[in-house]
């Protein structure tokens, strides 16, 4: 028996009542197409519910090479009509993930971050761009003696950051810290998915601290949560509803709290920290460094704005 049904909610409660029988059932709504034709079309929907046309064609994009296994620019070379069921029944779940505004790296269940593909589950932070100017800033500054240094991650997540930097820096020591079980569980199996040999440890950083190889120059790397409770208005739907509150979010009465510990935890031992950094507080990091006897410098995201800073010393 074949059924068309074309809206998300009847296709779940029909899985959930059906059960077993379920297998009786072709769910039929991304009909035998070619590929402008799909990215048109998925573009096109994403489009009008991001208020954005070329973010949801973006999007679509990313989606279909994802799925076919390709490039976004290989995905023109495709030639007829994808008609195989399965392939079509997979993308229109994956389209209804989307139109449900789950971000695009939940659905796929990975990020591209400095090159390296980084598994992503929600609970964990989707890497950012922004993030990945933070780690070219520190392999600018450090590549030439990576065998000198160690470098932690503080507030791991996913991995990326510290992925990223022992990818381009392999002769450094690299370790990841984190509170979160799921966070660190992901970010081992990153490291084994990237063949990138760092270490993970579970740690509350407002509490604890990590030892350092006293034989080793220290950097700490932070991207840790900074956006004001009085900002999460602004903040899309997208991000509110799927990626966590505690990765985010920062009291409007303590919005430097995380910084201020690492600092104080590390400032006897770390040559150079380097955040990313709220921009509306960017104005507050030199009376950090100043009282920690830091030299401090901020550095520009792509956008202009404020985004990241550094703590240093100069010898």
């Amino acid at each position: 028996m074949l059924i068309g049904i074309h809206d998300a909610k009847v296709r779940n409660c029909l899985h959930a009542l059906l059960n077993g029988w379920v297998f009786l059932i072709i769910f039929v709504f991304m009909k035998p197409a070619t590929i402008r034709e799909l990215i048109a079309k998925i573009g096109s929907s994403l489009g009008d519910l991001y208020s954005d046309a070329a973010e949801g064609k973006s999007v679509a994009e990313l989606l279909l090479a994802e799925l076919l296994h390709t490039t976004r620019a290989g995905l023109y070379g495709i030639g007829g009509k994808i008609d195989d069921p399965q392939m079509l029944n997979q993308i229109q779940l994956c389209f209804d993930r989307l139109m449900n505004n789950e971000p695009v790296q939940y659905v796929l269940g990975k990020a591209w971050f400095c090159g390296l593909g980084i598994k992503v589950v929600p609970g964990v932070l989707i890497p950012r761009p922004e993030t990945e100017e933070l780690a070219e800033w520190v392999i600018k500054n450090h590549e030439h003696e990576q065998h000198l240094v160690e470098i932690m991650d503080i507030g791991c997540g996913s991995g990326c950051l510290a992925l990223a930097l022992k990818s381009r820096m392999p002769g450094a020591t690299v370790s990841g810290i984190d509170i979160s079980d799921a966070a660190l569980a992901l970010s081992a199996a990153n490291s084994v998915a990237c063949g990138l040999d760092v270490t993970w440890l579970k740690l509350d950083i407002l509490s604890e601290k990590c030892p350092a190889d006293p034989d080793k120059k220290l950097i700490i790397v932070s991207n840790p949560p900074y956006v004001l409770e009085n900002e999460k208005s602004a903040i899309s739907e997208r991000v509110k509803n799927f990626e966590p509150d505690s990765a985010l979010f920062v009291p409007d009465s303590d919005p430097l709290r995380f910084y201020t510990r690492i600092v104080e935890i590390f400032k006897a031992d770390a040559t150079a920290i380097y955040f990313e950094i709220n921009p509306l507080l960017a104005h507050q990091f030199s009376a950090l460094a100043d009282g920690n006897g830091y030299q401090c410098d901020l550095k520009t995201d792509f956008c202009g704005r404020n985004r990241m800073s550094r703590l240093f010393r100069i010898k």
